[in-house]
């Protein structure tokens, strides 16, 4: 762009696409504070939920709203034609999640504090693959060495956990590791419901000790690591996904997390590398980490590969929740003029 140096192009870009900057870290653009007034209106918040094919559940589908923080808003089963609504939502932004037996997990970030007062969602769930059992899912020392009792009460534990019965899944948990305390896969989804339950210094306490009795049990090492990276300890989540990535060497949600971290402690050429080999051990990873990655991508001022990312990502999910915002970010870079010519021509 003739007149522009280079330290002069990035202020530009800054003051003229501020919402760039935006995209750091979890994956998602920006959330920009409403007024106490508008904060205060509320929303309906309605939708229906189908198979891809068009078919409805019946019942046992489960639909949660939470803060972004991860709170409860509200919570309540589909009806029979898979039709939920919730009444007063605040206008804030929140995480709508659907869970079915059999099916994929769905989960979409809405920013409900501006627009309409009605907001429809029309939710498709794709079916489980049937993958064959993770090395890392049988059984593991302490489960063979685990009582009777123990086991009993962790299967209990999980069949609330599967029903979002954090209560009765708690309980159970905590029975299991009563009972038998070096039980690594039950004190690990322990911390899981104490995690969502906000209680983080257990949760924490619980996923140590999982690893003290069990250090082959690498679900204790990838959940500590998320753990950290959503409460912003970088450096503690790069040591112990490290430590697991060694007994673990292809397991990709290692890269994953690890590539947050590094993104959290503005090391992004690492993260750029640990994106890269996610990419190697699971060529279809989740929609989202295309956005995680183009927005490492433009920390680095790459600004050719952040777009096809974005691209990516558009074809991945051409109707998810951040394909609004994404392709206003690509057009605003295509007029610009920050991309290679070749870059713009092919799209």
């Amino acid at each position: 762009m003739p007149g522009f140096t280079n330290s002069g192009l990035r202020k530009w870009a800054r003051r003229a696409f501020p919402v760039w900057e935006c995209l750091l870290g979890i994956g998602v653009l920006c959330h920009f504070p409403a007024s106490e007034a508008l904060a205060q209106q509320t929303v309906r918040l309605e939708g229906r939920i189908r198979t891809d094919s068009g078919a409805t559940l019946g019942t046992g589908v489960n639909v949660r709203l939470e803060t972004d923080e991860a709170r409860l808003i509200a919570e309540q089963p589909a009806n029979s034609e898979g039709v939920f609504h919730f009444e007063n939502v605040p206008k804030i932004n929140c995480r709508l999640i659907v869970n079915a037996e059999g099916f994929e997990p769905y989960q979409e970030s809405l920013d409900l504090g501006y627009g309409a007062t009605t907001v429809f969602r029309d939710i498709n769930l794709r079916a489980s693959p049937k993958a064959p059992e993770s090395p890392d899912r049988d059984q593991t020392r302490s489960d063979s060495l685990a009582s009777k009792n123990a086991r009993r009460e962790y299967e209990e534990g999980s069949s609330d956990l599967k029903k979002k019965n954090l209560d009765g899944a708690k309980t159970h948990f905590e029975n299991a590791v009563k009972e038998y305390p070096c039980y690594a896969r039950a004190q690990t989804d322990l911390a899981t419901v104490l995690e969502a339950r906000h209680d983080l210094t257990s949760a924490e306490a619980a996923l140590r000790k999982a690893r003290e009795c069990d250090p082959d049990y690498i679900d204790s090492y990838i959940i500590l690591g998320q753990m950290f990276n959503s409460e912003k300890r970088f450096a503690d989540s790069e040591q112990v996904l490290q430590e697991g990535m060694r007994r673990s060497p292809a397991s990709w949600q290692f890269y994953f997390q690890l590539a947050v971290a590094h993104a959290g402690l503005a090391q992004y050429s690492k993260a750029e590398s640990e994106y890269k080999r996610v990419l190697e051990l699971n060529p279809a990873p989740p929609p989202e980490f295309r956005v995680k990655l183009a927005d490492v991508y433009l920390k680095e001022k790459k600004y050719d590969p952040a777009y096809s990312q974005m691209n990516e990502y558009l074809k991945a999910a051409p109707n998810g929740h951040l394909a609004g915002k994404v392709k206003s970010i690509m057009q605003q870079m295509k007029s610009a003029g920050v991309l290679q010519k070749e870059e713009v021509t092919k799209r």
